[in-house]
């Protein structure tokens, strides 16, 4: 049994009374519809990954598996798209830098992908800890030159409050925000995160589960 496929298309004129027309639209490439009023509606789609393994270090800028999206088409990327990523990390007591996320992106899903948006929770100390961090962020702006730019926020609650994994206050619960600087967002098919824990860190990452939603 083979499998059909339809080129995209423009539009389709003026369609029968009651009757909603599907089609592949030829800017999004999307599947949209529309109706006898010509509204036309363009219908979002999820891309997901997860990891598969384990994953331990992070002394140094380790790509994080399971965090990268891949998308169709090179620089098909839309104003008010959005990703979420989530992980867990586990520290042993050595490690008291900083502990940085970083949004990468670029075509190959590596540290080597360009950075786009650093965002660096408190220091943290030499104590075992377990945490939970959640990355969102959302495309602001979509082009070439300097024209893109990413808003993004990402949260850390994780046992021990103020030590440990960072210093978030005696919640344990803290967040961070920031946007990036303009970019060329025209080229890449890949975006994901990396995660630096600084000199002497030792973590182990067992979950991450990331989306994006277009």
């Amino acid at each position: 049994m083979g499998f059909s496929k339809r080129s995209t298309e423009t539009a389709p004129g003026t369609n029968t009374a009651g009757y909603v027309v599907d089609y592949p639209d030829a800017t999004t490439r999307r599947l949209a519809s529309r109706d006898e009023s010509g509204l036309i509606t363009r219908y979002p789609y999820l891309l997901a990954n997860a990891s598969v393994a384990g994953q331990t270090g992070f002394a140094a800028d380790t790509y994080l598996a399971g965090s990268n999206i891949v998308i169709p088409s090179a620089g098909d990327w839309s104003v008010g798209e959005t990703y979420y990523c989530m992980f867990d990390m586990v520290k042993t007591a050595a490690g008291i830098a900083q502990f940085t996320i970083t949004v990468r992106m670029g075509t190959l899903g590596t540290t080597s992908d360009a950075s786009i948006l650093a965002l660096t929770f408190g220091a943290g100390t030499a104590a075992i800890d377990d945490g939970t961090f959640e990355v969102w962020l959302t495309f602001r702006t979509v082009g070439t030159g300097t024209t893109a730019v990413i808003q993004g926020q990402a949260s850390c609650r994780h046992a021990l409050a103020a030590t440990g994994l960072t210093n978030t206050g005696a919640s344990g619960n803290g967040s961070i925000r920031g946007a990036s600087s303009g970019f060329n967002s025209s080229t890449q098919t890949i975006l994901g995160l990396s995660v630096n824990g600084g000199a002497s860190f030792a973590g182990t990452n067992t979950l991450v589960q990331s989306q994006l939603t277009k």
